[in-house]
C-alpha cells in the first residue's frame, strides 16, 4: 500500500531527525521525550501487525513543556520491552508508559504484558543474541551511573518480572525515579 508506506517513511524519517537533535542535548524536554516515544512504538507497531497496542499516561499536574528529563533515557528500555518480552509472546501485545509526579520526582513506569526476562534470556541465548542484550542492558545501567554522579544520585532504577496472582510470569516492569529538571 503506497499511501502507508509513504506514511511510515515520513515517521521514521521525522523519528532519525528528532534521535539526531536528541543526541546532541544533554536533557529533552518530557514533551519531546512523549512525541518520540510515540513515532518510535508508531514505526514498531507496523512490524507487529494488529496484535500490539501501546499507551501512554501522564498524571495529573504534569507540566510536560517545562519538565527536563536526560537525554534519550527511556527509549532503550521501550526498544527492551518490544524487542525481548512482546515480540515473543504469542497473545496480544500491549505496553503502558505511565508518569506520575510525586513528592518532587517523576514516577516512569514502562510496562509489558511479554514473556519476561527469564524467558527472553533462554530465547536469546538458543539465537545466539546474548551479548547485544546484556551489552545494552549493561550500556544503560552505565549511563545511569553517571547521570547519578552528575546530578547527585537524582535517578533510582528497577526492572523486574510481573507476576499473575497464580505466579506465573506476565511481563517486565521497569520502573525510574529521577528529580526532573526545570527550565
Amino acid at each position: 500500500d503506497k499511501k502507508q508506506a509513504v506514511s511510515y517513511l515520513s515517521k521514521f524519517s521525522t523519528l532519525t531527525r528528532t534521535i539526531l537533535e536528541m543526541s546532541e542535548k544533554e536533557n529533552i524536554t518530557l514533551s519531546e521525550e512523549i512525541k518520540t516515544l510515540g513515532l518510535y512504538l508508531d514505526i514498531e507497531k507496523a512490524r507487529f501487525d494488529e496484535d500490539f497496542s501501546y499507551e501512554i499516561n501522564i498524571g495529573y499536574g504534569i507540566d510536560i513543556e517545562n519538565i527536563k528529563i536526560p537525554s534519550m533515557l527511556l527509549q532503550p528500555y521501550v526498544e527492551n520491552a518490544l524487542k525481548h518480552g512482546l515480540l515473543h509472546s504469542k497473545k496480544e501485545k500491549k505496553l503502558w508508559i505511565s508518569f506520575e509526579l510525586k513528592d518532587d520526582f517523576l514516577n516512569i513506569s514502562i510496562e509489558d504484558n511479554g514473556i519476561g526476562i527469564a524467558k527472553s534470556k533462554i530465547i536469546n541465548a538458543q539465537k545466539g543474541n546474548q551479548k547485544p542484550a546484556s551489552f545494552a542492558t549493561s550500556a544503560q545501567e552505565r549511563r545511569v551511573e553517571i547521570l547519578n554522579k552528575i546530578y547527585r544520585n537524582s535517578i533510582s532504577l528497577s526492572i523486574e518480572e510481573k507476576k499473575n496472582p497464580s505466579g506465573e510470569v506476565s511481563g517486565t516492569l521497569v520502573k525510574i525515579k529521577l528529580k526532573p529538571l526545570n527550565h
